[in-house]
């Protein structure tokens, strides 16, 4: 900040979390709102936060995507650039596929289903902030800054070049198979089953059914 001669601003003084570690939107873009009125320009380090104590608190790995998004939001920008090693998105993963191409345009839905399947490009809590505020992404690369990079958007009428969007996957997932005959007729049955992993506190992924068999995917 001192070399660029702009202002730099704690990110413990402006991105807060309550005082049971969960990150608190509300205060958190007040805070950065009123601070950042005052600049022009300013340096904020990411991934951290603090309680209103001074607790400092770090978000998942990936977390300067998600200041940023924030950042963003706070001063009501026309566009999040979000400058990485890559020139954006990429069709599928290049430590499996040769020389993937590069998605030029994605929605945030999309983008927050291949990131939450493994692709790393953006941390998928970095959508939120931005996408409520209507605030496109632009995915570029900081070791090639002439490459266009990803646009992520809310909605697109652009026709893709192909079909399938992305892909990406990731392990560890368990799928629990049911068959019990007419459970389609059964009122209440998919929230029984349901019932019982949340009293053993699971979460689950994905649940697709037919009218005698339901499948719940856990990770």
């Amino acid at each position: 900040a001192k070399y660029l001669g702009f202002e730099f601003i704690d990110s413990a003084n402006v991105i807060r979390f309550d005082k049971d570690g969960h990150f608190d939107a509300d205060t958190t873009d007040k805070l950065l709102s009123e601070r950042l009125a005052a600049y022009d320009h300013a340096v904020i380090p990411g991934f951290y936060g603090a309680m209103a104590n001074g607790t400092v608190v770090t978000f998942s790995r990936g977390g300067s995507d998600i200041t940023g998004s924030l950042v963003a939001k706070a001063i009501h920008a026309d566009l999040y650039e979000n400058w990485t090693d890559v020139s954006g998105v990429l069709v599928a993963d290049p430590r499996i596929i040769n020389n993937p191409e590069v998605i030029h345009t994605i929605t945030y839905t999309e983008l927050r289903e291949l990131a939450y399947m493994g692709a790393s490009v953006l941390h998928e809590d970095a959508i939120f902030p931005v996408r409520k505020a209507g605030i496109p992404i632009n995915i570029r690369n900081t070791n090639a800054p002439e490459d266009d990079g990803t646009m992520i958007v809310e909605s697109t009428c652009r026709i893709p070049a192909y079909t399938i969007t992305g892909i990406a996957g990731k392990k560890g997932f368990v799928a629990v198979n049911i068959e019990k005959d007419m459970m389609n007729s059964e009122i209440g049955f998919g929230r029984k089953v349901l019932q019982a992993f949340e009293d053993n506190g699971i979460s689950f992924e994905h649940m697709p059914s037919g009218i005698d068999t339901m499948t719940i995917f856990v990770h």
